[in-house]
């Protein structure tokens, strides 16, 4: 979600009716849902709950002043590389964020943005610690990701 389409909406002498943004509004919109939505009616803003998902072409809305977007997470899975575990560097991403194309174990909580590493379960995510990871991947064949904040 574009961050700077969305501190423009909430910007209540920005907005207009609904129908008359552009599509990627309209989409940010959608993709915020009503629930963090504040409408114009009559002669005032209103934060009240609204029914559905739906916005209505000749309503105006603004996003709440409060509202913060989910954060977005990249997962990697760490991999074993000679005798080494790690990550690889994802093509799409330069130099400044994975200093090399290979970037060892012990070196990924010091990487911007690391969060945790995890396995998946049937129940959901499970955090592992980093003493555990190597154990994880050798001995339960566990696949281990490390997770980063995009």
């Amino acid at each position: 979600m574009n961050k700077e389409i969305i501190k423009r909406l909430k910007d209540k002498n920005y907005v207009r009716a609904f129908g008359l943004m552009s599509p990627e509004e309209q989409a940010c919109f959608r993709e915020v849902g009503k629930g963090n939505c504040l409408w114009y009616s009559s002669n005032s803003w209103s934060g009240n709950s609204m029914s559905g998902n739906c916005f209505s072409n000749h309503m105006t809305y603004a996003i709440k002043p409060d509202y913060q977007p989910e954060p977005e997470f990249q997962d990697l899975e760490i991999i074993q590389q000679g005798n080494w575990l790690g990550i690889t560097r994802p093509w799409a991403e330069d130099y400044s964020r994975f200093p090399s194309d290979f970037n060892n174990l012990h070196c990924l909580p010091s990487l911007p943005g690391f969060e945790f590493f995890f396995y998946w379960k049937e129940t959901g995510i499970r955090e592992v610690c980093f003493d555990d990871v190597a154990t994880r991947i050798r001995k339960d064949k566990e696949k281990v990701y490390a997770r980063f904040r995009k």
